[in-house]
């Protein structure tokens, strides 16, 4: 058997993912000076103002190293302020700053979303958001196949 990269999603979600990340990773440390990764986390704290990093990290599908790195730099840079949550751990939003840079890469990457569904119709960019709805909730049930107890 032959697997047909042609038909096999998992591969075509992560050609799209990793040709999508590539080239915003180039054009958001050009002219943002930050990372992809950079741009989640704040957008997360955009979002979902006073969370925690496990928060962010449990709903992306980040690993907490690289959440961590991106926190750092985000206070750093004046983009992200936080304040303890008092249970030991720390809560971010984005500040006036952050939220104009977040303004500022938000358009970039609508205007990237877009290019990418040019070809595609209303109802079918429905479906699409659909369908990928659809595999996240589905994601549990495909951690776990294919490992066999060794004997």
């Amino acid at each position: 058997m032959k697997l047909d990269l042609e038909r096999y999603v998992p591969g075509l979600l992560s050609w799209v993912a990793n040709k999508m990340t590539s080239s915003a990773s180039q054009l958001y440390h050009d002219r943002f000076d930050i990372s992809v990764t950079d741009w989640r986390v704040l957008s997360y704290f955009e979002i979902f103002p006073w969370s925690t990093a496990s928060q962010a990290c449990l709903l992306m599908g980040l690993d907490k190293a690289s959440a961590s790195r991106s926190i750092r730099l985000l206070l750093d840079s004046g983009w992200l302020k936080s304040r303890p949550d008092g249970l030991r751990k720390v809560q971010y939003a984005t500040n006036v700053a952050g939220k104009h840079l977040y303004e500022k890469v938000y358009e970039v990457a609508m205007a990237r979303q877009e290019a990418l569904l040019t070809s595609f119709s209303a109802a079918e960019r429905a479906l699409l958001i659909e369908f990928l709805h659809r595999l996240l909730q589905n994601l549990d049930l495909v951690k776990d196949v294919g490992f066999i107890e060794k004997g």
